[in-house]
């Protein structure tokens, strides 16, 4: 364990330091709740879906605010496409996965899980940008979830 080497003396010396840059820089907000939800939502179950299309790659240095980025996601277990808009901080996720499931959004806020419809399709607001990473449950195949790599919206 690091610092167990330390005299008391150093010790003290860098709990100073240590408070003195939590009270001058702390670390952001949206930082600490991305790592605790990045560490809470470890899913070694899930399988990674790969990306498989991101309008944002085909136009990159053209986005401007306002713009729709259209994302598709595929693995062996299913396939989740989605159109991100945004309006100022917030983004709201429109799209369809190829069947009926239940997703978790993880992102700067707290998780918000929705259900799609019978034919898979969703509507998911209030998601804050930043990075974002969207957790599916397949009603017909619960015990093979997938999940999203990361991405910045």
């Amino acid at each position: 364990m690091p610092g167990t080497d330390l005299n008391p003396a150093d010790r003290r010396l860098l709990a100073e330091v240590r408070s003195v840059l939590d009270d001058v820089d702390p670390v952001p907000d949206a930082i600490l709740t991305s790592a605790r939800a990045a560490l809470t939502w470890l899913t070694i179950d899930a399988e990674l879906a790969a990306l498989a299309e991101d309008t944002a790659l085909a136009s990159a240095g053209v986005r401007s605010s306002g713009l729709r980025r259209s994302l598709t996601f595929e693995s062996d277990g299913g396939v989740l496409a989605f159109e991100v808009s945004e309006d100022g901080d917030v983004r709201r996720i429109v799209g369809q996965a190829d069947r009926p499931a239940d997703l978790t959004v993880r992102h700067n806020g707290d998780p918000i899980t929705v259900a799609t419809d019978e034919q898979g399709r969703f509507r998911i607001g209030g998601v804050l940008a930043g990075p974002v990473s969207l957790h599916c449950v397949f009603r017909d195949t619960p015990e093979s979830p997938i999940v999203t790599s990361w991405i910045v919206v």
